[in-house]
């Protein structure tokens, strides 16, 4: 029994997220919170902060709950009834495998980590391996509650907007700040779909357009 419950516990980390009580219970993290309600009200949002905040675990998390359709007692956010298609990216591929991946799967296919990062191991397809990056994949799909799969892709910012070429996605999540222009094709992408776009990251080159144009509108949110 004591086996049956570690192994649940190493293969579902996404149930161990923003607990009732404890070190890291929901109390103590008010800024995840108000990003994810958030999603409620606007197409677009920023988790801006310093290093080691964990808001990777914020995009990871949320991606996790879109992919698969569990959500949370206490989930406040937008909430996708279908399964979705979805994209993630960083800056290079090395750190979309490095950070986003490794977030999300754990390891890789066919080792004893794969499906010990946030989406449960039971809800993963095997994933298609990317061409030319060692360990990068592609592409990996997720067993919604709907009974059918969602898609994740896996992209990078230096192969510029050619990385939403002819898709329409539900959810895109940036790791890492991006050129104005992938971020305005990633919004193009979801028109159709009455999609959202969230980004996550510590703003290292300043107050650039990007950044700017999310602290001007501050002001214009909804009350949360």
């Amino acid at each position: 029994m004591l086996e049956e419950r570690d192994r649940r516990r190493r293969y579902n980390l996404i149930d161990q997220l923003f607990p009732e009580g404890g070190k890291l219970s929901r109390s103590a993290y008010p800024k995840h919170m108000e990003f994810f309600r958030a999603g409620a009200f606007h197409k677009e949002r920023l988790f801006m902060a310093g290093n080691r905040v964990g808001k990777t675990v914020a995009g990871g998390g949320e991606m996790t709950y879109h992919l698969t359709g569990l959500y949370p007692d206490w989930w406040e956010g937008r909430r996708f009834d279908r399964a979705i298609t979805a994209l993630a990216a960083g800056d290079t591929s090395q750190t979309t495998r490095d950070i986003i991946q490794s977030k999300l799967l754990g390891g890789l296919y066919g080792t004893p980590e794969f499906g010990t990062g946030l989406v449960p191991l039971h809800l993963l397809g095997k994933p298609t391996p990317a061409r030319g990056v060692a360990n990068l994949y592609e592409e990996i799909m997720v067993k919604h509650t709907s009974g059918f799969w969602s898609r994740l892709m896996l992209r990078s910012y230096d192969q510029g907007r050619r990385i939403f070429q002819g898709t329409e996605q539900d959810v895109v999540w940036l790791d890492e700040e991006v050129p104005k222009d992938v971020y305005d094709e990633a919004l193009v992408r979801t028109m159709t779909t009455r999609g959202i776009v969230m980004m996550t990251f510590t703003p290292l080159s300043g107050l650039t357009e990007l950044v700017v144009s999310f602290l001007e509108s501050m002001h214009e949110q909804e009350p949360l």
